[in-house]
């Protein structure tokens, strides 16, 4: 049977193994959102047809100001979709990570 301690020990390897994963995960992620399109997609309907156009957001003295980039084909919309379903993995890479920190730094009290 083993100790304590060495469960302990085996827990915190195993954290230690899945932050390095994930820690890797989002290096990829972010290497890849700096080759994707940033900026969102607007939808007009004019004359029954749908007209797709890319903006993107900025602040400029405390006001948001939208720039128009152009007209959006079937690529640069695959590609904000991309960019869209990468952000929020991201962000959830991120809070795993932390959670992972904070089990971490629990388990160095306990030893």
């Amino acid at each position: 049977m083993l100790c304590s301690v060495m469960k302990n020990k085996i827990i915190e390897s195993i954290l230690l193994e899945e932050r390095e994963r994930l820690l890797g995960r989002l290096k990829v992620i972010e290497h890849r959102l700096k080759s994707l399109p940033d900026g969102w997609i607007r939808k007009t309907d004019r004359g029954g047809k749908v007209y797709k156009y890319l903006y993107k957001s900025k602040r400029e003295g405390g006001k948001v100001k939208s720039i128009f980039l152009g007209k959006v084909n079937d690529n640069i919309e695959k590609q904000i979709r991309e960019r869209k379903r990468l952000v929020a993995e991201k962000k959830r890479l991120k809070e795993r990570i932390e959670e992972l920190n904070r089990f971490l730094r629990f388990s160095d009290t306990l030893t």
